[in-house]
């Protein structure tokens, strides 16, 4: 097998008593690497056929391990892996690394990107924490022990493939119906606590003939004869599926689901509102998340949360308001893009766009004046840092120009992106400068890609055009990897300009009015 860097290796946590879903996770990140022309290696325990299909199709290399216990073994096993292959990053997807495990294979020279389930990693030895909890990583954001680099909240999640089904086109809106009537119930194979059946008694309860119930629970689901009685008593329309492979077609039909946090990102994606149960939260009452993406309710045993859970169950079927703001916030949040952004971090840092100010013209006038920018420009006009600055401090206070400063994640300026004519009826021009220091490593293309991104997300306009000067290949090369397509060129200031054009996505919806009003203040 002939691996060509860079190389992204992947140890996640599999087998017969973990399941699969680190590591159907996992495959999206994987696809995002191979993507952007690397290669990508999955090692771990022993997965399904199908998977296996699944991965050799995405040209994925996959290993399996004799270890897979997530101890020294196993470590000496992936750091084994890891020396004949020399990856530039190591990924480690699963909840049983301990400590000792990240520090064996930090002896090599890869980076290491940590996937947090629980909002809890901690850990110095990992370059990236990446938290796949619903809520961003906030609370331990200056923990003196955190990563370099957190990444986390709806912008950076990792879907899983088999129910996103990124192969077809964005989701169309949800249609949400007056009266909640198909509902999703699904707690995975390992629902120790049995919420699945539960939850469905909660349902029962309700006494509403007109509810079709579809509860996927997995060929291992270990409550298979109480829920099969449940079933036989029950006055409700339930079906079950014991193939969670069914998830995709399901999604398409239904109007609510509840489920367990794992899949709080992927009914977002499909606009489906969700109640999310939480056994091991402290209190045992229903909330709204901050951001409002689905419902969370704090489980218990008790008789009293079983009474709350109907009542929170009885209340969002009624409320179809509640549902379609939930549906509609979930697919604007949400947009499948998340493992390309974590591919993009890791590639060039967590870079992060700011509005620039008057302070920033020092800087910005070196950058103009820089020897290499100056001899591809289209403009070069002499000015002195005060006459710089004069015009500087009128461009960015114009309604015309949205000028951002990009900074490292030591927040740091290494450059700038900047839109013209966005307050007309023309279409906008980017332009864009990199600090000397990182030229070369793929920030221009990031650069270019994240601040197109935000454009997009916060104007209305349907596309961007950026000229450059015939000859700046290095240009043209991180334009075109961003996405843009050359157009017509144009002669600007007596010299040829190459035109390149992206046109606004079709995952990045208009912007609503309190939205754009919000951003411009």
């Amino acid at each position: 097998m002939s691996i060509n860097r860079p190389t992204l290796l992947i140890r996640a946590d599999a087998g017969p008593a973990i399941g699969t879903r680190h590591a159907m996770r996992s495959l999206s990140l994987a696809r995002a690497w191979t993507n952007s022309r690397g290669t990508a290696v999955l090692a771990c325990g022993s997965l399904p056929r199908g998977l296996l299909k699944k991965i050799a199709s995405q040209q994925i290399h996959f290993i399996p391990l004799n270890h897979s216990e997530c101890d020294q073994a196993d470590a000496a096993e992936t750091y084994r892996i890891a020396a004949t292959l020399h990856p530039d990053w190591i990924i480690l997807d699963g909840n049983r690394f301990p400590e000792n495990y990240l520090a064996f294979l930090k002896q090599g020279h890869s980076k290491l990107l940590l996937i947090d389930d629980l909002g809890t990693a901690c850990s110095p030895l990992a370059d990236i924490a990446l938290s796949q909890t619903i809520s961003q990583l906030t609370a331990q954001s200056n923990h003196p022990l955190r990563p370099p680099i957190s990444l986390g909240g709806p912008e950076y999640a990792l879907l899983d493939e088999f129910t996103t089904n990124r192969e077809s086109s964005l989701p169309t809106p949800k249609k949400i119906a007056a009266e909640a009537k198909k509902i999703l119930v699904s707690f995975g194979e390992r629902d120790e606590e049995n919420w699945t059946l539960k939850t469905l008694q909660s349902i029962s309860d309700l006494e509403r003939k007109r509810i079709v119930v579809d509860c996927v629970i997995g060929s291992k689901y270990r409550h298979t004869a109480e829920l099969s009685q449940f079933k036989k008593r029950a006055n409700l329309n339930l079906r079950l599926h014991r193939n969670p492979d069914r998830l995709p077609q399901l999604l398409s039909r239904i109007d609510l689901a509840i489920t367990s946090s794992d899949a709080t990102f992927q009914l977002a994606y499909w606009g489906v509102p969700a109640i999310i149960i939480n056994p091991l939260a402290s209190e045992s009452h229903a909330k709204v998340f901050t951001d409002n993406l689905a419902l969370q309710f704090n489980g218990h045993t008790t008789p009293s949360s079983r009474q709350e859970l109907k009542h929170t169950i009885k209340q969002l079927i009624a409320n179809a308001g509640q549902r379609k703001s939930m549906s509609e916030l979930g697919q604007r949040q949400v947009d499948g893009d998340g493992a390309k952004r974590v591919v993009r971090a890791m590639k060039t840092g967590n870079l992060k766009l700011r509005t620039a100010a008057f302070e920033d013209y020092q800087i910005i006038w070196n950058w103009h004046n820089d020897p290499e920018v100056k001899s591809v420009a289209l403009a070069t006009p002499n000015r002195s840092m005060d006459e710089f600055g004069s015009e500087f401090q009128t461009a960015v206070a114009s309604r015309n120009t949205n000028f951002w400063i990009v900074e490292n994640v030591a927040g740091n300026p290494i450059g700038y992106a900047r839109f013209d004519d966005i307050d007309g009826e023309r279409t906008p021009k980017i332009s864009i400068i990199v600090d000397h220091s990182q030229r070369g490593r793929g920030v221009g293309t990031a650069l270019i890609s994240q601040a197109s991104e935000k454009f997009f997300r916060e104007t209305n306009h349907s596309s961007i055009v950026a000229q450059i000067r015939s000859g700046n290949i290095a240009s043209e090369k991180a334009f075109r990897t961003a996405g843009f397509s050359g157009i017509q060129p144009v002669i600007v200031n007596g010299k040829m300009a190459i035109q390149f054009e992206l046109k606004r996505p079709s995952g990045i919806p208009l912007p609503l009015p309190a939205e754009r009003q919000r951003r411009s203040a």
